[in-house]
């Protein structure tokens, strides 16, 4: 059993299994909490936590968060395009928290039509669940966003800009493949998981 949970650029992996990823820096489950783990990537780009026992070991370190869900997706139109947005300076992909009483596929549809001005995208398939760990104001939140593939039309987009969001575009899959070399680790499971 493995849990990636990323920081920005950074991955921490809790695993049940002996081996080690490459370039990881080992962390005893001892020493696992939010203060040691932010210590530790100062200078390194993976940390691995191995442990008989790690989904207790996780469910202690997650308890340090705020946790929040989200849904979001991949786009495509009939073109085989993908639908991406620019904001912070990187590639992304809609997305946003879900509201109470929502489901995780309304969520999704909601977000893109939110963000990206493309209405009525239907949900063709689960692809993944990412978590991903950010500070926001003192507080530190745990996000964990169920992403799925949909459909929609070619239309035109009209990125949400009170979000951020600077554009949202109908990418080839040259284009995906260049943009996806300025993104976020997530994006770039998602995209995995798409493939799959």
């Amino acid at each position: 059993m493995q849990t990636d949970i990323f920081f920005a650029d950074k991955t921490l992996i809790l695993t049940d299994q002996s081996t080690s990823t490459e370039g990881a820096v080992r962390l005893p489950s001892s020493e696992l909490s939010r203060a040691n783990l932010l210590k530790v990537f100062e200078t390194a780009n993976i940390v691995e936590v191995y442990d008989l026992a790690i989904e207790a070991v996780k469910e202690r370190f997650i308890a340090e968060f705020k946790f929040v869900e989200a849904a979001g997706g991949i786009v495509c139109n009939e073109e085989g395009e993908s639908l991406m947005i620019y904001r912070n300076n990187r590639w992304d992909l809609p997305k946003g928290h879900i509201d109470s009483g929502e489901s995780e596929e309304e969520c999704a549809v909601r977000e893109i039509a939110e963000e990206t001005g493309v209405e009525g995208a239907k949900i063709v398939r689960f692809l993944c669940n990412t978590l991903h760990a950010y500070g926001v104001y003192g507080v530190w939140e745990l996000k964990r966003t169920s992403w799925f593939e949909l459909a929609a039309k070619r239309t035109n987009t009209k990125p949400q800009s009170e979000e951020g969001i600077v554009c949202a575009k109908w990418c080839s899959e040259a284009e995906v493949e260049e943009n996806l070399r300025n993104t976020y680790p997530t994006i770039r499971n998602v995209f995995a998981a798409k493939r799959r």
